[in-house]
């Protein structure tokens, strides 16, 4: 059951994110505004650099951040076990607007999550697949075992048309509040596709670096969504 005291968006946000304290240093708050609505700090990316990190984050005090610990099989850049993942969430969650965990590690750092979403945070649980998109049925599986998410996640690589028509078919017919986003070749494509269809956070990139394939620009992903129409 998703959290009641949670501000779901009503309208397509990017996600701006950054995987190191360097890119996170780089960063200007009086600029961050016009880049991004949400901001990802990949945890997986500095671990053990914990006081450094609150001492950059104490520089964006005021701006939504979404705080990510991935685990090393779904994308994550470090090997961290569910111990260590939970534990930098936890000393960050004061902080935190949103929390990203992958669906596979849900029942493991449940305990965990509770404290963290008794503090007003949202939680968003994440599916990833580098190689496919899965078929219909499986899509609509993840669906219902998110069930428990604020916000349910689902980013797959794209190898033909028939994936994205697919993925749409996901977000029209769900009414759970859901990010869709594509990687590979046609993943740009996607993600414009997706927004226009509901799909609540887009990530884009801050600095030089993509943290996911296919990721646009975080300032030229706000900007071209901020183009379309929605769509019923």
């Amino acid at each position: 059951m998703s959290n009641d005291t949670v501000s779901i968006p009503q309208k397509p946000l990017v996600v701006g994110s950054v995987q190191s304290l360097n890119q996170l240093a780089c960063l200007q708050p009086v600029e961050l505004e016009a880049l991004c609505d949400i901001l990802e700090v990949r945890l997986d990316g500095m671990p053990g650099h914990l006081d450094t990190l609150n001492i950059e984050l104490d520089r964006f005090k005021g701006f939504p951040l979404l705080f990510t610990a991935r685990c090393a099989n779904e994308g994550g850049l470090s090997e961290l076990n569910v111990e260590q993942r939970a534990r930098l969430l936890m000393e960050v969650s004061k902080r935190a607007s949103w929390i990203d965990v992958e669906l596979a590690s849900y029942g493991e750092m449940k305990d965990t999550l509770h404290q963290i979403r008794s503090q007003g945070v949202g939680l968003i649980l994440s599916y990833h697949h580098f190689t496919e998109t899965p078929g219909t049925t499986e899509l609509q599986r993840l669906v219902e075992l998110s069930e428990e998410a604020d916000i349910i996640k689902i980013a797959v690589h794209h190898n033909e048309v028939s994936d994205l028509v697919r993925c749409v078919e996901i977000l029209q017919s769900t009414d759970h509040p859901m990010s869709m986003m594509g990687m590979g070749p046609l993943a740009p494509v996607s993600r414009l596709l997706y927004a226009q269809h509901g799909s609540l956070l887009n990530y884009g990139y801050l600095g030089n670096t993509e943290t996911a394939p296919g990721q646009w620009p975080a300032k030229l992903l706000r900007e071209a969504i901020a183009t379309l129409e929605p769509l019923s």
